[in-house]
């Protein structure tokens, strides 16, 4: 006899081993910043030794890794499962932190980059859809945001080993975090949506009675995965076409071009000069900073999300993040010098220009702390857990590895045109530029994301489709 007492502590412990690979993902991006210094010295070897056009490289290489894959991803969920996905990126993730450790020459160090880059996309679908498929709804939206917490947590990790740590140390140091979670994940269950697509019918009842206890009525939920039989068939080249696979493919392409669009990069490319401005001299200690305030405002995320919801977070946060920009592009205008010579050289502008850019270093420091809380919030986590959420059974593989793909297309071109947008708008006008996509993001999410709050997926699915909208929870 069951009496539907849910436990959660086994769903919880399954969503937070599977986010050792984005640990070891936001390990990956940070690396460069630290490891760059110590690659840039005079006294490296030679062979080794990075210029600033080498070391841009380095550092945007893992971004055409992460695009390669993310386009194999999606099979890969599809084909070896979710959690043999999450196993299987740690392959790339070794082999590319042992390569960068033991590199010899210039290409050894972009291949490890590149081929770190590729785990790094694997592991961007694959996690956040094994959340959204093992955890309760009513604990999907915390735990989806436990994955932008866990790249959160390796920023700040590698961050912090930066400081003290040879670019050598750095890496073998990586190369441990997809050991531990091969140990670690070997034991938890596949998702029971994927077993029950390929009629592993006892794996799906063993894996929902390890994940929800032995009071709760399993066959309940087995019953609302199978509500859909048609779930299970691959979706024709027409289909995509309809309602039911065209709106969530383009509001998760949306999302993920915002989230990109919502000028990150630039706030972190020029961090270094705010707090600098602001006496803050070390470059290392800035990534700290800036990581420590990332994960904070993560965690709070984790927190509030399931109280308050989706789409008011990320309708609050572009208004937030806008303001933050327009503040900066402000600061921006007056802390830059005149790019005039005659200008530049007149002794008594530059220090009347310095007085006033020292007057308001608060305003700069104030809003990068307040733009990256609330990017943490909302931008940062959500689209990968809407990603995750509103994809039908059939499609999520490919259409995830779409998103995905969308997600690091979107990163590399805001990399690549950073510099070409500061030098065609100049930097107060890069920031004014983002500060309205911020706008529009907020106009897009108002007008075409409905809440996915406490729904289960089935429900979600059900938003999209007009011919299943009848569709009832079972009481």
């Amino acid at each position: 006899m069951t009496t539907n007492k849910e436990t959660v502590g086994r769903s919880i412990l399954a969503c937070l081993i599977s986010t050792l690979g984005p640990v070891s993902f936001g390990y990956c991006l940070a690396y460069s910043s630290s490891a760059l210094v110590d690659l840039s010295n005079d006294q490296t070897d030679p062979a080794i030794r990075l210029s600033d056009s080498q070391g841009s490289w380095f550092s945007s290489l893992v971004t055409v890794g992460a695009m390669i894959g993310s386009c194999i991803g999606g099979w890969l969920i599809d084909k070896f499962g979710r959690k043999g996905s999450i196993l299987m990126s740690a392959v790339p993730f070794e082999l590319g932190w042992l390569l960068i450790s033991f590199a010899k020459n210039h290409a050894m160090l972009y291949a490890g980059r590149i081929i770190t880059g590729l785990a790094c996309g694997v592991v961007s679908l694959a996690v956040p859809v094994y959340i959204a498929e093992i955890a309760p709804a009513r604990l999907r939206g915390a735990l989806g945001a436990s994955n932008q917490l866990a790249i959160t947590f390796g920023l700040l990790l590698s961050f912090v080993l930066g400081v003290v740590c040879h670019w050598k140390w750095l890496a073998l140091i990586g190369a441990i975090l997809p050991v531990l979670l091969v140990i670690l994940m070997f034991k938890m269950p596949e998702t029971p949506r994927w077993s029950l697509g390929k009629n592993r019918r006892t794996e799906t009842l063993n894996a929902l009675l390890w994940l929800r206890g032995p009071e709760v009525d399993i066959v309940e939920e087995l019953t609302a995965i199978e509500s859909s039989p048609e779930q299970q068939e691959k979706p024709s080249l027409r289909e995509w076409l309809s309602p039911e696979l065209a709106k969530p493919l383009f509001l998760s392409i949306g999302l993920m071009f915002f989230q990109q669009f919502t000028g990150m990069n630039a706030v972190i490319f020029n961090a270094a000069s705010i707090f600098s401005a602001a006496g803050f001299k070390n470059g290392k200690l800035v990534g700290i900073t800036i990581g420590l305030m990332q994960f904070l405002g993560t965690c709070l995320a984790c927190l509030i999300i399931e109280r308050t919801g989706r789409r008011i977070l990320l309708l609050i946060a572009s208004i937030i993040l806008a303001v933050s920009q327009l503040g900066l592009g402000l600061y921006f205008e007056i802390y830059i010098p005149p790019h005039d010579e005659s200008q530049s050289s007149d002794a008594l502008s530059s220090i009347s220009h310095s007085v006033e850019a020292s007057k308001i270093s608060w305003l700069s420091v104030f809003c990068l702390i307040f733009f990256n809380l609330g990017h943490a919030l909302a931008w940062g986590p959500i689209p990968w857990l809407v990603m995750s959420e509103i994809f039908p059974l059939r499609a999520r593989g490919p259409a995830g590895s779409i998103s995905v793909l969308s997600n690091w297309l979107a990163a590399f071109i805001v990399t690549l045109t950073f510099n070409s947008l500061q030098s065609s708008f100049t930097v107060p006008g890069a920031y004014w530029f983002y500060a309205g996509w911020l706008l529009l993001g907020f106009v897009f999410v108002y007008l075409f994301m409905p809440e996915t709050k406490g729904k289960t997926l089935e429900e979600i699915e059900a938003l999209f489709d007009k011919n299943k909208r009848s569709y009832q929870p079972i009481e």
